[in-house]
């Protein structure tokens, strides 16, 4: 399973939800704790991707 990265305030986060209304639930990277509710347009894409 590919997962998508994205940078958010500085941080690098994981992809766990795209809602078709734009919003995106992502998980920081080296947190399992940190889970934000963001809009797409608030993010901006890595060209690293994760496999697991």
């Amino acid at each position: 399973m590919n997962t998508e990265i994205v940078r958010y305030n500085g941080k690098l986060f994981m992809v766990i939800y795209k809602y078709s209304s734009g919003y995106w639930e992502i998980r920081e990277k080296d947190s399992k704790f940190n889970v934000q509710l963001v809009h797409e347009s608030e993010v901006q894409a890595v060209e690293e991707t994760v496999t697991f």
